[in-house]
Protein backbone atom coordinates (compact mmCIF):
# COMPACT_ATOMS: atom_id res chain seq x y z
CA UNK A 1 0.00 0.00 0.00
CA UNK A 2 1.32 3.86 -0.45
CA UNK A 3 0.27 5.61 2.79
CA UNK A 4 0.35 9.84 2.48
CA UNK A 5 1.21 11.07 6.37
CA UNK A 6 0.74 14.89 6.73
CA UNK A 7 2.49 15.71 9.96
CA UNK A 8 6.17 14.32 11.02
CA UNK A 9 5.80 14.53 14.75
CA UNK A 10 6.11 11.95 17.08
CA UNK A 11 3.42 9.94 16.05
CA UNK A 12 3.71 10.65 12.25
CA UNK A 13 7.42 9.57 12.19
CA UNK A 14 5.70 6.10 14.42
CA UNK A 15 3.49 5.68 11.89
CA UNK A 16 6.11 5.67 9.14
CA UNK A 17 8.25 3.21 10.99
CA UNK A 18 5.41 1.21 11.12
CA UNK A 19 4.76 0.77 7.68
CA UNK A 20 7.73 0.75 5.95
CA UNK A 21 8.61 -2.37 8.33
CA UNK A 22 5.70 -4.30 6.83
CA UNK A 23 6.78 -2.93 3.10
CA UNK A 24 4.64 -0.67 2.44
CA UNK A 25 5.58 3.23 0.38
CA UNK A 26 5.52 5.76 2.08
CA UNK A 27 5.35 9.78 1.61
CA UNK A 28 5.31 12.37 3.88
CA UNK A 29 4.03 16.15 3.87
CA UNK A 30 5.66 18.56 6.59
CA UNK A 31 4.93 22.29 6.90
CA UNK A 32 8.13 22.35 9.17
CA UNK A 33 11.58 22.26 7.68
CA UNK A 34 13.39 21.01 10.73
CA UNK A 35 10.52 18.34 10.99
CA UNK A 36 10.95 17.17 7.70
CA UNK A 37 14.52 16.90 7.51
CA UNK A 38 15.00 15.18 10.53
CA UNK A 39 12.64 12.17 9.21
CA UNK A 40 14.38 12.21 5.85
CA UNK A 41 17.13 11.74 7.62
CA UNK A 42 16.28 8.77 9.94
CA UNK A 43 13.36 7.01 6.94
CA UNK A 44 13.69 5.85 3.99
CA UNK A 45 11.02 8.26 2.32
CA UNK A 46 10.15 10.92 0.23
CA UNK A 47 9.20 13.98 2.35
CA UNK A 48 7.36 17.29 1.08
CA UNK A 49 7.92 20.41 2.34
CA UNK A 50 5.24 22.62 2.35
CA UNK A 51 1.59 23.63 3.77
CA UNK A 52 -0.81 21.40 2.84
CA UNK A 53 -3.49 23.92 1.96
CA UNK A 54 -1.19 25.84 -0.56
CA UNK A 55 -0.18 24.43 -4.04
CA UNK A 56 -0.16 21.00 -5.18
CA UNK A 57 1.45 19.67 -2.66
CA UNK A 58 -0.99 16.35 -2.83
CA UNK A 59 -0.52 15.95 -6.35
CA UNK A 60 3.37 16.23 -5.99
CA UNK A 61 2.83 13.45 -3.47
CA UNK A 62 1.28 11.44 -6.10
CA UNK A 63 -2.07 11.15 -4.16
CA UNK A 64 -3.79 9.59 -7.32
CA UNK A 65 -1.41 6.35 -6.26
CA UNK A 66 -2.53 6.72 -2.80
CA UNK A 67 -4.33 3.99 -0.44
CA UNK A 68 -4.46 5.90 3.21
CA UNK A 69 -3.78 9.56 4.15
CA UNK A 70 -3.71 9.70 7.39
CA UNK A 71 -3.40 13.28 9.30
CA UNK A 72 -1.36 13.59 12.34
CA UNK A 73 -0.67 16.97 13.26
CA UNK A 74 -1.59 19.01 16.38
CA UNK A 75 -4.25 21.38 14.14
CA UNK A 76 -7.51 20.07 13.51
CA UNK A 77 -7.86 22.33 10.93
CA UNK A 78 -4.98 21.02 9.32
CA UNK A 79 -6.16 17.70 9.74
CA UNK A 80 -9.79 18.77 8.48
CA UNK A 81 -8.36 20.19 5.30
CA UNK A 82 -6.20 17.53 4.95
CA UNK A 83 -9.34 14.93 5.02
CA UNK A 84 -11.56 16.97 3.02
CA UNK A 85 -8.04 17.49 0.12
CA UNK A 86 -8.04 14.07 0.66
CA UNK A 87 -11.70 13.00 -0.08
CA UNK A 88 -11.90 15.44 -3.26
CA UNK A 89 -8.90 13.19 -4.86
CA UNK A 90 -10.68 9.93 -4.58
CA UNK A 91 -8.24 8.46 -1.61
CA UNK A 92 -10.25 5.42 -0.40
CA UNK A 93 -9.16 5.24 3.22
CA UNK A 94 -8.71 8.63 5.34
CA UNK A 95 -7.90 8.57 9.10
CA UNK A 96 -6.76 11.61 11.25
CA UNK A 97 -6.17 12.53 14.65
CA UNK A 98 -8.69 14.63 16.71
CA UNK A 99 -7.21 17.12 18.81
CA UNK A 100 -10.14 18.62 20.04
CA UNK A 101 -13.57 16.08 21.18
CA UNK A 102 -15.82 19.17 20.16
CA UNK A 103 -14.69 18.41 15.82
CA UNK A 104 -15.18 14.92 15.75
CA UNK A 105 -18.39 15.44 14.15
CA UNK A 106 -16.94 17.28 11.56
CA UNK A 107 -14.27 14.98 10.31
CA UNK A 108 -16.94 11.92 10.72
CA UNK A 109 -18.82 13.62 8.46
CA UNK A 110 -16.41 13.67 5.18
CA UNK A 111 -16.27 9.55 5.83
CA UNK A 112 -12.55 9.84 8.44
CA UNK A 113 -11.60 7.49 10.38
CA UNK A 114 -10.74 9.11 13.84
CA UNK A 115 -8.84 9.17 16.74
CA UNK A 116 -9.60 11.31 19.42
CA UNK A 117 -7.27 12.53 22.32
CA UNK A 118 -4.40 10.43 21.83
CA UNK A 119 -2.91 11.32 24.69
CA UNK A 120 -5.74 10.22 26.94
CA UNK A 121 -5.76 6.86 24.82
CA UNK A 122 -1.90 6.93 25.61
CA UNK A 123 -2.46 7.76 29.67
CA UNK A 124 -5.43 4.94 30.06
CA UNK A 125 -2.66 1.90 28.18
CA UNK A 126 0.22 3.36 31.11
CA UNK A 127 -3.03 3.31 34.00
CA UNK A 128 -4.04 -0.13 32.94
CA UNK A 129 0.25 -1.18 32.77
CA UNK A 130 -0.26 -0.04 36.22
CA UNK A 131 -3.05 -1.91 37.10
CA UNK A 132 -2.61 -5.35 35.80
CA UNK A 133 1.18 -4.91 38.63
Amino acid sequence: MYFIIVGAGPEGSSLAELALNDGHKVAVIEASEERARKIVEKYDVEVFHGDIAIGEILEEAQADKADVLVATTGDDSVNLMTMFLGKDRGIKTLISRVNQSCHQGLFEKLGVQVLVNPEVIIAQHLYGMVQEE
